[in-house]
């Protein structure tokens, strides 16, 4: 896929789609590295609606961007052109736990420790994840 996005992102593979977004892995031309894209997906819904969802996806990126920790993903930029908003983030590497399945349960308390880890911060911030996976 050779697409460019956001004047300076060259599209290298669709990663994921969720309900209100689709992550690419991009190359970010001005800094030479791999990042991942999140772009929303802005639905055909009222114009009230679809200003409300953005406010919200950009409250997520500001959020993010107030976080440090090793849990929680490091974010980079946030835009908006033509076809909507999107920001940056970090491009992790790694397996989704379900290709791990069964966990043995050493490896489940570690993963629990980590999850736990990041939600005491977010808790810490008086912040709610929404949608842990």
């Amino acid at each position: 896929m050779s697409q460019r996005v956001a004047h300076r992102y060259q599209v290298v593979a669709p990663l994921a789609k969720g309900g209100l977004g689709t992550i690419y892995q991009v190359f970010e031309e001005v800094t030479k590295r791999a990042v991942a894209f999140k772009r929303l997906r802005l639905q055909t819904d009222p114009e009230r609606h679809r200003e409300r969802v953005s406010i919200g996806f950009e409250r997520e990126f500001f959020t993010l961007a107030q976080l440090a920790h090793p849990r929680v993903i490091e974010v980079y930029d946030y835009g908006v052109d033509e076809a909507g908003p999107y920001y940056t983030m970090e491009l992790l590497d790694g397996v989704d736990l379900r290709e791990r399945a069964p966990l043995h349960w050493r490896d489940a308390c570690v993963v629990l420790r980590d999850v736990s880890s990041s939600l005491a911060l977010l808790h810490s911030r008086r912040l709610l994840h929404h949608d842990i996976s």
